[in-house]
């Protein structure tokens, strides 16, 4: 417990969410009903699963393997995004960022690579691949919730989106120079098969919660009865903070709700889809994707251009992505010769060019 509340003192994105949903209350008080509590519960079971899966360390064997294999810098680069872009899809875009990045930086550190680019090429699949799926990201998850979605209409909605996706990512790789690396040994992962074979049963019991085939109270109990199984330790990896950060953006949007300015701008701006494909994009540029998701939810019901906004909308400036905040921390703490101002001039630009081109691009899919 110590380690939990530890971890939740030192969350600045929970605690910079909570100072403004004490700020929200000076437009009026929330519903109880308003509080999405099967986005809560969903997040809950997909993060201890996710967690258990990380446990195993299936993403670094799959990434030591085919680092391995990498005859130059950019072959090593093409793995790692794919790498990103496919494993956020279903370990989230946190997890993969988490776990690539630190890989990354030690890979760029012996191979004498510049970091700035490579990362965020990185992160970029990472939310990119994320949206494929119902679990990738948080706003999906809340869309599915929110608007009670089956799986193939919200697969109907995500699979251009990936498509689009990796034809853009790919020619992205290409800018960076060929590069012969060392060879270095690395120590061996050895994957155990029984708890890996049980969190590969939690993970379709999850999917199955978070569509509403079964109760996800009972997904959640399941999910927690696995740790005890496999590993409990787990459980106080659980980013609690991210679901008390949640609970704090069901509170603030029912609060804004409240205030019948924000409510009639926001019913103006959401009156057609192309008003909330920009409005959704352009405000997750400054308050991020999630909250913008969950605001927005309040005033329409046109659900394909509210995925598209928020997912496009992961990229541009930092703060669109609370992934995005999540690898510059990372990049921070691991990135030894300092470069981050470097990293955070080119991502952004780089960000910006993607924002422009996949955004006018989604008009033609709202």
């Amino acid at each position: 417990m110590k380690i939990i509340i530890n971890r939740i003192y030192h969350d600045k994105i929970f605690w910079i969410t909570f100072g403004f949903t004490l700020f929200s209350f000076l437009l009026g008080f929330p519903r109880l009903n308003d509080i999405n509590w099967h986005t809560i519960f969903s997040l809950f079971a997909l993060m201890t699963c996710v967690q258990l899966l990380n446990s195993l360390q299936l993403l670094d064997k799959l990434s030591r393997l085919l680092v391995a294999r990498s005859s130059n810098s950019r072959q090593t680069v093409q793995f790692l995004v794919m790498l990103s872009f496919t494993s956020s899809m279903l370990l989230t875009n946190d997890v993969a960022i988490l776990t690539l990045i630190p890989l990354f930086i030690s890979i760029a550190h012996e191979q004498h690579l510049k970091t700035a680019l490579l990362a965020t090429m990185i992160i970029i699949a990472a939310n990119l691949g994320s949206a494929f799926t119902p679990f990738g990201n948080p706003q999906n998850l809340f869309l599915i919730s929110n608007y009670h979605l089956k799986s193939g209409q919200f697969f109907r909605i995500s699979f251009p989106f990936m498509i689009i996706s990796i034809l853009l990512l790919i020619p992205l790789t290409w800018l960076i120079r060929p590069k012969v690396i060392k060879k270095i040994r690395r120590k061996s992962i050895t994957i155990k098969k029984i708890p890996l074979l049980i969190t590969g049963c939690l993970s379709l019991i999850v999917f199955l919660g978070i569509f509403n085939f079964i109760n996800i109270q009972l997904v959640s109990v399941i999910a927690i009865m696995s740790c005890f199984f496999i590993d409990k330790h787990v459980l106080k990896k659980v980013d609690y903070g991210l679901l008390l950060t949640f609970l704090c953006f069901f509170v603030m949007v029912s609060n804004f709700s409240n205030s019948a300015l924000i409510n009639h701008l926001l019913n103006q701006l959401t009156q057609t889809k192309p008003m909330v494909y920009i409005t959704s994009l352009l405000l997750s540029q400054f308050i991020s994707n999630v909250p913008t998701t969950i605001l927005l939810a309040h005033f329409t019901h046109t659900v394909k251009a509210l995925f598209w906004g928020v997912n496009v909308g992961g990229l541009g400036t930092l703060v669109a992505s609370l992934a995005n905040l999540l690898a510059l921390k990372q990049l921070i703490l691991l990135d030894e010769d300092n470069h981050i101002y470097q990293f955070i001039k080119i991502f952004t630009l780089v960000n910006v060019v993607l924002l422009i081109f996949l955004g006018i691009l989604g008009f033609i899919f709202i």
